[in-house]
């Protein structure tokens, strides 16, 4: 697992999300022209500074999908870009950058209200990713302590095939949130 999760892992990351990226880039540019006429500016989301790898804050890219000022509200046409995970796509930038990965658990925002008790130091060994565990088992359905749980669970479990089956039910879920 060390070998996969030190090193392996890293390199795979950097390969399928510039290839990826290169790939989806023009839907990217749509997604951002689109969001920028139905919602106008700020294109990216407001709440930008995450919780990663060893508890260090980075900016996570992610396009706006809700109205403001009080960012509650989605339009018809944000709740689809927000359904597809469409807005989800500029983190692409944050794998390559090495702030993310493509599978891992997803990062907290900073000061978050979480669970009270001790939330283990595993989900933080690992870099977070844009799809994860808790996101095909359930996703933003389940709570805060649950998703805690697939965090440590994917952690133990930690394997490419791991990632792999996680790729594949996110892409299943994605289709089938269409």
């Amino acid at each position: 697992m060390d070998m996969y999760k030190n090193f392996i892992k890293r390199i795979l990351d950097l390969i399928i999300s510039l290839i990826l990226f290169i790939i989806l880039l023009p839907i990217i540019i749509l997604t951002y022209l689109v969001t920028l006429i139905n919602l106008g500016l700020p294109v990216h989301n407001i709440v930008r500074e995450r919780e990663g790898l060893n508890e260090k804050t980075f900016i996570m890219y992610k396009i706006r999908t809700k109205k403001l000022p009080d960012n509650n509200d989605y339009t018809k046409v944000s709740k689809i870009i927000d359904r597809l995970r469409l807005n989800e796509l500029p983190q692409l930038i944050n794998v390559i950058k090495g702030d993310m990965s493509l599978v891992g658990p997803r990062p907290f925002i900073p000061n978050d209200k979480l669970p009270k008790g001790k939330i283990s130091d595993k989900r933080y060994l690992v870099r977070p990713g844009i799809t994860g565990l808790a996101q095909v088992n359930g996703g933003r359905s389940i709570t805060h302590k649950k998703k805690l749980e697939y965090d440590v669970m994917y952690y133990d479990n930690l394997s490419f095939l791991l990632d792999l089956k996680i790729i594949f039910k996110t892409i299943i879920l994605m289709f089938r949130g269409f």
